[in-house]
């Protein structure tokens, strides 16, 4: 039954804001999901241990909240055809796909890098650096601040630069790195933890989910 639930709160998000992509839907969605169940404690599996957001995802929608996220992280179709290239797709398929001849980027651009609202590295040799940017949806029009709050993953060394991004207007842009400095191998497992960028009104945060095979 999720996937009725969502649509329906997409549709609620399109009808107040019509210009949204369906990028910028989801990131409302994501951002301001919240990982508490219904009982106000963590999301867990049946047994009681925690659930992780392989389980859970950002977690519970919060159709109010996403009305209102405060940042948002969009991307169109330039940069899903990025992510196709890096991920192997060769210029026929691409063709086939958009009905137009395509160049991919040499070197392409990692896969990391699509500015999606969550962030995952899988085979992550050595340090790593993410790029995203976001969009200031304004707070009734007035400037904002927000800085950036860590949840580290474990063995992992993290740094957001910058770690404050101001605002003046709706529509503007801030874009950040993630640099990310393995301590340890995770001996094939994941690691996980969340970027959250507060304004003191809005907070918007972001998953994490890193496989370090050597550090």
């Amino acid at each position: 039954m999720s996937c009725p639930h969502v649509s329906g709160a997409a549709a609620i998000i399109k009808s107040l804001h019509h210009s949204w992509s369906p990028a910028a839907i989801r990131s409302a969605l994501m951002t301001t999901a919240t990982r508490l169940d219904n009982t106000r404690s963590p999301i867990q599996y049946s047994d009681g241990t925690p659930a992780t957001p392989f389980d859970f995802g950002s977690g519970h929608l919060k159709p109010d909240a996403a009305l209102d996220p405060g940042l948002i992280y969009d991307f169109d179709t330039n940069d899903i055809i990025d992510f196709l290239c890096s991920n192997g797709a060769d210029p026929m398929q691409l063709e086939n796909l958009i009905g137009q001849s395509v160049t991919c980027k040499n070197p392409p651009i990692p896969l990391y890098d699509l500015n999606y609202p969550s962030i995952a590295v899988a085979n992550m040799n050595g340090r790593v650096s993410v790029h995203r940017t976001v969009t200031y949806q304004g707070n009734g029009g007035n400037p904002a601040i927000y800085t950036a709050s860590i949840e580290t993953p474990a063995g992992i060394n993290v740094t957001v630069v910058p770690n404050k991004l101001s605002f003046s207007k709706a529509g503007m842009k801030g874009s950040f790195r993630l640099d990310f400095e393995p301590l340890e191998a995770s001996n094939g497992n994941f690691v996980f933890g969340a970027i959250t960028w507060s304004s003191g009104v809005h907070k918007v945060r972001s998953p994490i989910a890193l496989n370090v095979v050597s550090a």
